[in-house]
C-alpha cells in the first residue's frame, strides 16, 4: 500500500469501505471502532483530570489515559495488520486446488488471518474495563460518552469476532480452531454483556 489507512479522511475511509475493494474491510472497521470507543475513555478522563472534585481519582486517571493512548495506537495499528494479511490469504484461495501445496499455504494464510481479528477482542476487553471504570470515577457530564464508548465497544467486539469465526470455519486443523473459537466466544459472552451494562448503566443515570 501506498499510505495508510489509518491516514486517510473520515471521507476517503469511508469510500474505501464502500467501494468494490478488499480493503479496508469489516475487520479494519472493527478496530478502528474499537479505537473510537477508547478514544472517548480518554476524552472523558482528560475532562475529569485536574478537577477538584475529582482529585482524590488523579492519579488512577493519568495511568487510564496513558494505557487508553497506548491500547488507542495498538488498535489502529491493527486496521493496518488486518488489510496486510488479507493479500495472501486471497493468492493462497486462487492456488490451484491440484497443487500439492495449496493446503498448506492456505492452512498459514488463515492462520495469519486470525491474528488480527483475535488481538483486536483481545485489546477490546481492555477497552470496555476502563470504560467501566471511566464510569465510575469520571466527571458526571462526560458520563454520555463514556456510554457512546461503550456501545462502540461492544458493536467492536462483536465485529471482531465475526473475523475470527470466518476463518477458523476454513482451518482443518480442528483443534486449533476449537482454540481460538473457545477464547473468543468466552471474551464475547463476558465483555458484551459488561459493555451493555455501562451502556445501561448511563443510561439510566441520564433519564433520571
Amino acid at each position: 500500500m501506498d499510505s495508510r489507512i489509518t491516514d486517510y479522511s473520515c471521507n476517503e475511509f469511508a469510500r474505501q469501505l464502500s467501494d468494490k475493494v478488499s480493503v479496508p474491510g469489516g475487520g479494519g472497521a472493527a478496530a478502528l471502532v474499537g479505537a473510537l470507543s477508547m478514544a472517548l475513555c480518554s476524552m472523558a478522563g482528560n475532562f475529569t483530570v485536574g478537577k477538584k472534585k475529582y482529585a482524590q481519582y488523579e492519579d488512577e486517571l493519568k495511568a487510564i489515559l496513558k494505557e487508553a493512548d497506548d491500547i488507542r495506537a495498538a488498535l489502529l495499528d491493527l486496521v493496518e495488520e488486518d488489510a496486510k494479511i488479507f493479500e495472501p490469504l486471497s493468492k493462497a484461495y486462487s492456488i490451484p486446488k491440484d497443487d500439492p501445496d495449496r493446503n498448506d499455504k492456505l492452512q498459514k494464510a488463515t492462520l495469519d488471518a486470525l491474528v488480527p481479528p483475535m488481538e483486536m477482542m483481545r485489546m477490546i476487553k481492555r477497552v470496555i474495563e476502563l470504560l467501566e471504570r471511566m464510569e465510575k470515577i469520571g466527571s458526571v457530564i462526560m458520563i454520555s460518552d463514556v456510554g457512546c464508548g461503550a456501545t462502540l465497544a461492544e458493536a467492536a467486539l462483536k465485529s471482531a469476532s465475526l473475523n475470527v469465526f470466518i476463518n477458523t470455519r476454513s482451518l482443518t486443523d480442528k483443534d486449533k480452531a476449537l482454540e481460538f473459537e473457545s477464547e473468543a466466544d468466552a471474551i464475547l459472552k463476558e465483555y458484551s454483556q459488561r459493555a451493555a451494562i455501562v451502556f445501561e448503566n448511563v443510561d439510566r443515570r441520564l433519564r433520571q
